[in-house]
This record gives structure tokens, sequence and C-alpha cells, in this order.
């Protein structure tokens, strides 16, 4: 292929190492970078998240292919996986309303094409340490700020830019003072002449439009910022390096450098490892003899069952998250002789990996219990889905453990367990999967906290509807909300205020639902179209009928 006006890019500078980028026509890329810096404005500025997120994607995913064919790039087989992932979370975006649930699968979003960008043309995933893991979308955002500025000054010449400026701008400068005084004299004239045309002047005197102009001006930031971003980072996905792109960084050097001067020593590690295996051998026995032995050894104890299950199951979580963290830190800094203290560490760090699992067991259970007592709750459901994934994260570094290159498979096991976390509950549906739970609840025990099903999301709303029919005929008075003031009831307002049966509760919820989307219809541009949005509105389009103020 022919190709003219060869840019080689300002070389990035690592210790001891350099990676050159090259470019054969910046030009090509500032102009795609200018496109899709104009998309972000025309699909998502002043516009709800829904389809746009994911069509996004997709555009910028064929940008950075088409360029990297054009320019003789191709993606790296072993990292192109993570674009399953990048557009599951973007579609996620589309289907799911849940807002923490949104939040995390953009923050996902983010984080693989900071991904997909740094690891495009060369490395491999697999090979990240747990500090890169972490630092590779710093990098990747810092790169693409830099990067920016030699693919302008290639790709445009900046000096004859500022030349013609100069010879055009001058002038047209002048012209403008010397018609302001002409155009002010003839203009109270015309429109001293016309009543109409003095009703135009007198508008435009106002300045009315300056607020149009200022949101125009927000808008052009908003553009060029993001070109100035995705120009950068397009260039740093398709740099041709002659290193690999898994170069360290400084800091990550520094960090591996750390063992070599300042390593702990094989006995006080051991001394760590047997006293925190016999503290969880004694609570693990515990658990074993009291939670998981039934509600009779505890009530020997003088405690209800309710109450023995109900304490401790996010300090469980934090202790296993603590001692993972404590156990690759002594793998990280402790110096290792020979094979038997290889041994040795091995088995008791796979000791701890065991019991901190038991421990997940245990807060499992407890949360179980706490569950079905009480019901499900949004945070609830995300602890059970985090100690699911945090037991998959220990049980890899546990094979990694006793693996030659444990230290090149650990981060690639934890970012598999952040990404099957997020995957599980978009599968799971948070806010529908509680509003249905709560309701077979509801069928078993007749306890509803339909207050706290009031607040889910759109993907909650068939749900609601259907368990309409079946709190029907449910009068019991329920405290809502609005009576709650400073950890009291208020008696100023009127019990109809303060109470409501579960019916005129989820009534009064739905309607609202309905009205809001009746009086706000920005969500309904087809940039926001989304999934859960729409078919919440037909839902309650249906159950409203031509009547809704009768639902009030």
């Amino acid at each position: 292929m022919h190709t003219t006006n060869t840019l080689p890019l300002e070389t990035i500078q690592t210790p001891g190492k350099v990676a050159r980028l090259r470019l054969n026509q910046p030009r090509r890329v500032l102009i795609t970078a200018l496109a899709l810096g104009w998309s972000v404005d025309f699909f998502f500025y002043d516009k709800p998240l829904g389809i746009s997120l994911a069509i996004f994607v997709a555009l910028l995913l064929a940008a950075l292919l088409g360029l990297g064919w054009l320019e003789g790039k191709r993606p790296s087989p072993h990292n192109f996986w993570l674009v399953i992932p990048l557009i599951f979370f973007a579609v996620m975006v589309f289907m799911r309303a849940n807002a923490f649930l949104t939040t995390l699968n953009v923050l996902a979003v983010l984080a693989l094409l900071s991904y997909l960008a740094f690891f495009y043309a060369a490395g491999r995933v697999d090979q990240l340490n747990v500090l890169g893991a972490l630092l590779t979308p710093l990098r990747t955002g810092m790169h693409s700020l830099a990067l920016s500025v030699p693919l302008l000054r290639e790709s445009v010449d900046l000096q004859n830019a500022h030349a013609h400026g100069r010879r055009n701008l001058f002038p047209l400068l002048r012209g403008l003072l010397l018609a302001l005084p002409i155009l002010l004299v003839l203009g109270s004239l015309l429109a001293s002449a016309d009543l109409i045309f003095a009703n135009y002047v007198e508008q435009a005197l106002h300045l009315e439009f300056l607020a149009d102009v200022q949101a125009w001006i927000w808008r052009l930031c908003l553009m060029a910022g993001a070109a100035w971003l995705l120009a950068g980072g397009l260039v740093y996905a398709l740099a041709w390096r002659e290193t690999a792109v898994t170069d360290k960084s400084a800091l990550e050097e520094l960090v591996e450098a750390v063992p070599r001067y300042l390593s702990l020593g094989f006995i006080e590690s051991m001394v760590v490892l047997v006293l925190v295996n016999t503290l969880f051998l004694t609570f693990v026995s515990v658990q074993f003899a009291y939670l998981f032995g039934g509600k009779r050894q505890i009530s020997l104890e003088g405690y209800t069952y309710a109450e023995y299950a109900r304490r401790g199951f996010f300090e469980l979580v934090a202790v296993a998250v603590l001692t993972f963290a404590l156990v690759m830190w002594l793998n990280w800094l402790t110096r290792r002789e020979n094979k038997r203290q290889l041994r040795l560490f091995n088995w008791l760090g796979s000791g701890m990996v065991a019991l901190v699992l038991v421990l997940l067991a245990s807060a499992w259970q407890r949360m179980r219990l706490y569950e079905l007592t009480f019901g499900y709750t949004e945070l609830r459901l995300q602890v059970y889905v985090f100690m699911a994934w945090l037991a998959v994260a220990l049980l890899w570094f546990l094979l990694t453990l006793w693996a030659q290159r444990r230290a090149y498979h650990v981060a690639i096991g934890l970012i598999i367990s952040a990404i099957g976390f997020l995957v599980t509950l978009n599968a799971l549906n948070p806010d529908a999967l509680i509003a249905r739970h709560n309701l077979h609840h509801y069928r078993e025990t007749g306890e509803l906290d339909a207050v706290y099903l009031s607040t889910l999301s759109d993907d909650a709303v068939p749900e609601l509807l259907r368990a309409l029919p079946q709190v029907a005929g449910d009068a019991q008075l329920v405290a809502t909300s609005a009576c709650h003031r400073d950890g009291a009831y208020s008696d100023a307002y009127a019990v109809e205020a303060c109470e409501a049966t579960l019916p005129q509760i989820l009534t009064a919820n739905l309607n609202g639902r309905y009205q809001a989307r009746l009086s706000d219809t920005s969500w309904q541009q087809w940039q926001s179209f989304h999934l859960s949005r729409q078919r919440a509105f037909a839902d309650l389009a249906a159950w409203a009928g031509d009547d809704v103020t009768t639902k009030r």
C-alpha cells in the first residue's frame, strides 16, 4: 500500500525502554476523532443514557478496526476477547434501568476500552501483574491526552494557519469596528420607520439568544474535549511498538523492586500465617458448632437464631477481603530460599485460603437466614454475588500459588472475577429479582416492605404490576416514608399521610411513575431508547387506561 506523510510521533520514554509510535496517515486519524467527538454530543448531550452507548461503542470499535486495517495494524488475537464483555456491558446499559448497575456498566465500558487501547496491537492482558491491572486505565488516559499534541501538529500546518489567520483576522476586526457605528445609525432610523422591525430590534437587544450561545459553547467544548481524548486514544491503540505493550511503568518497576530491598523473612511470615490460621480455626469451629449446627445449639447459649444469624455477615466479608490481601502481600514479600520453605509457605497459605472460604460460607449462611426473615434488598443481593466471585478469585489465587508463573496470572483472575461479578448482576436483573422474591416472601409470611419496592427502578415495574392483584385485599396499614422526620413519626401529619395500605402505596407509586414519564419526554428521543423504560411505560399505559386520574 502506497503511503505518504509518514508520521514518526514523539516517543514515549519509559525507564530503559522506548516505545516508538508511527502512523502513515495522521490526518485520517484526526478526522475520525473529530467525527467521533461530534457523535459524543449527538448521542449523549442532554439525553438520558439508552441505546446510544451501545451504538457509540460499535462506532468506536469500527473506527479502531478500520483505521487499524488502513494503517496495517492488526489487533492482537490474544486480547481481542475484551470486545465481548465490552459489547455486553454497553448493551446492558440499554437493557437495565437500575442506577447503580448502570453506573457500574458505564465504568466497565470505560475500563475495557482503556484495556483494549493498551493491548490492541501487542502484549497480553494475562501477563499483567495486579498493580499493572489497576494502573492500565490511568496510563491509557494519560497517554491519550498527551498523544493528541503531536497528532495535531503533524496533521495541521499550524504555522501556515497562524499566518493565514493574522492576514485575515485583523482586517475582519477592523471591518467590524467600522461597520458598528454605521449599523447603529441606520438601524435606529429603520426602527423608527417600521414598528414591526422595531419590535424585532428590541427583542434582539434583550440578548436572549445568549443563553443558546452559552449552550453551544459548552457543547463545542464537550465535542472538542471528546475528540482530543479519542484522537490520542486511537493513536495509542494503533501505535506500532518495537517493544511489548506490557512494558511496565516506572511505578510498577519500583514496586517490583521492593522485595529485593525490603523483603520479609521466612520465619516472620510463618509466625503470621500460623497465628492467623489458628484464629480462623477457632472461629470456624464456632461456626460449625453453632451457625451450621442449628437453632438448638444457639438457644443453649441464650441467643435466638435470628439474633445470631443477622449479625456479622458484612464483617466476615471484610475479613475475607483483608485476608486475601494479606496472603497476597506475604506471597509478594516473603523470602523463600529453598523448595522446602516454598512448599511450607504454600501449604500454610493454602490453609488460610481454605479457612477464608469457610468464613465466606458462614457469611453466606448468615445472609441467607437474614434474607429469609426480612427479604431481599439491593445491597444484600450484591453481597451475595460479591461473595460468590470472591470465592472464585480465592480459588484462582490458590491455583496460582502452586504454579511456577503465579505472579503473571493473579491479575487476570481478579479481572475475570470482576467481569463475572458484573455479568452476574446484569443477568440476575436485580430490581426485578428483588420484587419477585419479596412478593413470594409476602405470600408465605404476609410481610412486604412496599415502600422499599417503590424505590426500585423501572426494571421492577412488571413485577409491581403483577403484585397489585396479590395485595388487593390487604387492609393492613403501614408507615410511609412521608411520615418519618428526625427519627420519629411527626404528629403534624394526618393519619392518611402517615399510613397507607399496600395497594395504596403501590398504586400511588406506579401512577407517579406514569405521570413522570408523561411530563418528561426527553427519554423518548431515539438516542435514549431504553428497553426497560419503554417496556415499563407500555405496561403502565396499559394499566392506567385512558383515565389515569382515577388511580391517584
